[in-house]
C-alpha cells in the first residue's frame, strides 16, 4: 500500500507565526560529547509545524486534544485543489464547484500549493477560507479540515485590531477539527485515500503535533 507523508519535518528555528515562541531542537545528551546516548530535546508551540487544533483552542470549555476520540482523526480523504493568490479568499462557491465529492465524516484537505513557500516570507501571506466556505464545510459534515498554509484564517499581516478568528470559530465551534501546515497534498489530488491525522496526547492542550499520512486506496 502506498502512503504519502503530509507532515512537515520539525527542526530548530523552523518558521512559525511570528507571535509564537521559537522552535528549538537540541541535543541534550550527545555521543560526540562523551555521553552514553544521544537524547534530543525539543521546545515548540503546539501551533508550529503540522498540527491539529482542538475545540478548546477557541471554544470556552471545549474539548482538549487528548479528550477527542481516535475516530475523529481518521477517515476517507477528499482533496480540493484551488488556484489562489496570497491574501485571496477561498469561497464556498470554489468548494462547491470543484467537482470533488465531499461526504459526511470525510477528512477534507485544501491544496493551494503554498507549502512550497514554507521557508519564504511569502508563506505568511497565503490564501485563506472565507466564512461562507467554513459554513459550507460544516454543512457537509466534514470531521476534520486541513490546509497547506500556516492558518485557515486571514493572514496575520492583513488582520486589523480586534480580529476574532471567524473561520476557527466557525469550524471548531461546530466540531470540525483543523489541521494546519499540511504538506504534499499535490501528491494525492484526484486519488482515493484514507487519511490519518493522529496528534500527540498533550493533557489540556489546544492542539497536538501530528504525523499526518494518506493511504492511497486506488
Amino acid at each position: 500500500m502506498e502512503m504519502v507523508d503530509l507532515s512537515r519535518v520539525i527542526y530548530d528555528g523552523m518558521p512559525k507565526i511570528p507571535v509564537l515562541p521559537d522552535v528549538h531542537v537540541n541535543k541534550f545528551f550527545s555521543l560526540e560529547k562523551g555521553h552514553p546516548l544521544n537524547v534530543t530535546e525539543i521546545s515548540l508551540p503546539c501551533h508550529a509545524g503540522t498540527h491539529v487544533d482542538a475545540p478548546v483552542h477557541i471554544v470556552p470549555n471545549g474539548k482538549s486534544i487528548e479528550e477527542l476520540p481516535l475516530e475523529a482523526f481518521v477517515g476517507p480523504g477528499a482533496v480540493i485543489a484551488v488556484k489562489k493568490r496570497g491574501g485571496e479568499e477561498v469561497t464556498a462557491e470554489d468548494l462547491e464547484t470543484s467537482g470533488v465529492s465531499v461526504n459526511r465524516r470525510d477528512i477534507l484537505m485544501l491544496f493551494t500549493g503554498w507549502d512550497e513557500k514554507f521557508e519564504s516570507p511569502d508563506y505568511n501571506v497565503h490564501p485563506y477560507l472565507s466564512v461562507d466556505a467554513a459554513e459550507w464545510i460544516v454543512k457537509k459534515g466534514v470531521k476534520l479540515f486541513g490546509i497547506d498554509c500556516i492558518t485557515v484564517d486571514l493572514p496575520t499581516p492583513m488582520r486589523q485590531k480586534g480580529f476574532d478568528f471567524p473561520v476557527h470559530r466557525t469550524l471548531l465551534g461546530n466540531g470540525v477539527l483543523i489541521a494546519e501546515n499540511v504538506a504534499n497534498l499535490g501528491k494525492i489530488v484526484g486519488k482515493k485515500t484514507r487519511i490519518l491525522a493522529l496528534p500527540l496526547k498533550v493533557k489540556g492542550s489546544d492542539a497536538g503535533h501530528a504525523r499526518i499520512v494518506a493511504e492511497i486506496l486506488n
